[in-house]
């Protein structure tokens, strides 16, 4: 049975531009009550207005005491959260041993550590009544490597295997848990860079509309790949001898795709406003 979103309150992570606020404006047209959370205080009345959300308030999902007040206000607002969506996540790019310190701490807190807060604070009023659904934003470069990305390659790749642990580790509280991986999305996060040869970019609808559709099947979906033929290259390659798949990587042009052939020049603004720069 189709699991209608109608009424359903959702709390998309992050929902102030991007993924997440194209996120939150699919699903309140679909009838969703929606609570946009991010740390941008000076964009979040501009999302609340656009995406048309029941509610926007400042989350840091790093602080463990930011999240108990968010989700605290939207159930006194618009009721139990039926859906979490993991989101809120940084990609600084570029050499490794230019990374300044702070930044790297920054991308493990903000796309590892703040899905896990969120989800272990979701999970504990979920579990009780038997029933929600938990979704995370990863990405394809969870499961591959890039460098110019290692930090942020390691930082999805722990926030796909801690939603595969919960999964697991919940499968009979009536809670679900479904992953997403998109490709390079065209978004401020991704300026100048592109994803490997014959992978086109996608837009962040692409993303939206997938996860929409894993929310409406009433089943945790532990991988969804956007493009799906991205999911096929990456498999491809796990499936091969290492040597042999990091030569098709490198085939393809992923190996390259930050560090020679993305504009760096062109993420200056996205790498100030995160800290990179």
């Amino acid at each position: 049975m189709k699991y209608t979103l109608v009424g359903r309150v959702v709390v998309v992570t992050g929902g102030a531009r991007g993924i997440g606020l194209t996120l939150a404006t699919e699903l309140v047209a679909r009838g969703a009550l929606v609570a946009i959370g991010d740390i941008d205080d000076s964009a979040l009345e501009g999302a609340r207005s656009a995406s048309r959300a029941a509610l926007a308030g400042r989350l840091d999902v790093t602080d463990p005491e930011s999240w108990g007040r968010f989700l605290d206000s939207v159930e006194s607002e618009l009721g139990l959260v039926d859906v979490l969506i993991n989101n809120a996540g940084i990609m600084p790019a570029g050499p490794l041993l230019s990374e300044p310190d702070g930044v790297t701490r920054r991308i493990f807190e903000i796309n590892s550590l703040g899905g896990v807060l969120g989800a272990k604070f979701a999970m504990a009023r979920m579990v009780p009544r038997g029933g929600g659904h938990i979704v995370t934003i990863a990405s394809t470069m969870g499961e591959s490597a890039v460098p110019g990305l290692a930090t942020y390659n390691a930082s999805k790749a722990a926030s796909i295997r801690f939603a595969d642990a919960a999964r697991l580790e919940f499968r009979r509280s009536g809670v679900l848990f479904s992953c997403v991986l998109p490709g390079a999305v065209n978004t401020e996060l991704a300026t100048g860079i592109r994803g490997p040869k014959g992978v086109p970019n996608v837009e962040p609808v692409d993303v939206a509309e997938a996860v929409v559709a894993a929310l409406e099947s009433g089943r945790s979906r532990p991988r969804i790949y956007v493009p799906r033929s991205f999911g096929v290259l990456l498999r491809l390659q796990q499936l091969l001898p290492r040597r042999v798949g990091e030569a098709l990587a490198r085939a393809l042009g992923a190996e390259d795709a930050v560090l020679r052939d993305s504009d760096l020049t062109a993420r200056l603004a996205y790498n100030t406003r995160v800290g990179r720069s």
